[in-house]
C-alpha cells in the first residue's frame, strides 16, 4: 500500500475517493463493490475507519469511582475499552490494507474521531474528495429515527457525491 505524505503527491491522481469502513459485512460489500465498479488506477483511495465506541462509556469509566460490587469501571475499565478499540482498528486496518494491496489500489488508510457521519464528511473535506462511498446496514425506518443512520448523515452533508452500496 502506498503512503502519499503531501498534496503534492496526489496531482498524479485523478480523482480521491473516500470509503468508511469498519468491522462490518456492509463495509466489505461497499469496499469490494467500489473495487469492481469504480475504482481506476489513476483513482487515490482513502479508507476511513471510525470507532464506534461510546464516548460517553469511555467518559463514565474514567470519572466514576470504582464500584465494588462490580469491578467495572475506573482506570482498568478505560484500558480494557482502549486496548479492545486499538485491537479491533488493527484489525481492521490490516484487513483492508491487504485488499488494498493485493488489488493493486493505491491509498492509504486512517482514524477518525467523532462521531461516524461527522467524521466521514470531516475527513472528505480535509482529503479533498471527489466522492464518497459507503455501506449501509438497512436499518428500518423506526430504527433509523432512534438511533439515526450515518449513511444518512453523509448523504445529506456531503460535499461531494456519496455512493451508498447496500447487499440486496
Amino acid at each position: 500500500m502506498m503512503a502519499v505524505d503531501s498534496r503534492a503527491d496526489m496531482s498524479k491522481f485523478r480523482a480521491i475517493v473516500l470509503i468508511a469502513v469498519d468491522d462490518s459485512d456492509p463495509a466489505e460489500f461497499a469496499f469490494n463493490w467500489y473495487r469492481d465498479y469504480i475504482h481506476k488506477p489513476e483513482y487515490f483511495t482513502v479508507l476511513l475507519h471510525c470507532t464506534d465506541q461510546n464516548d460517553q462509556e469511555i467518559r463514565d469509566a474514567t470519572s466514576c469511582p470504582r464500584r465494588a460490587s462490580t469491578g467495572s469501571q475506573g482506570p482498568a475499565r478505560t484500558a480494557k475499552i482502549i486496548k479492545e478499540m486499538s485491537e479491533r482498528m488493527k484489525k481492521i486496518e490490516d484487513k483492508f490494507g491487504h485488499l488494498m494491496e493485493i488489488n493493486g489500489i493505491q491509498g492509504k488508510i486512517r482514524k477518525g474521531k467523532g462521531k461516524p457521519g461527522e467524521a466521514i464528511v470531516k475527513a472528505a473535506n480535509e482529503e479533498g474528495a471527489t466522492m464518497i462511498v459507503t455501506g449501509t446496514r438497512g436499518l428500518s425506518k423506526l430504527k433509523r429515527a432512534f438511533l439515526g443512520s450515518v449513511s444518512d448523515y453523509v448523504v445529506h452533508n456531503s460535499p461531494v457525491p456519496v455512493i451508498t452500496c447496500r447487499r440486496h
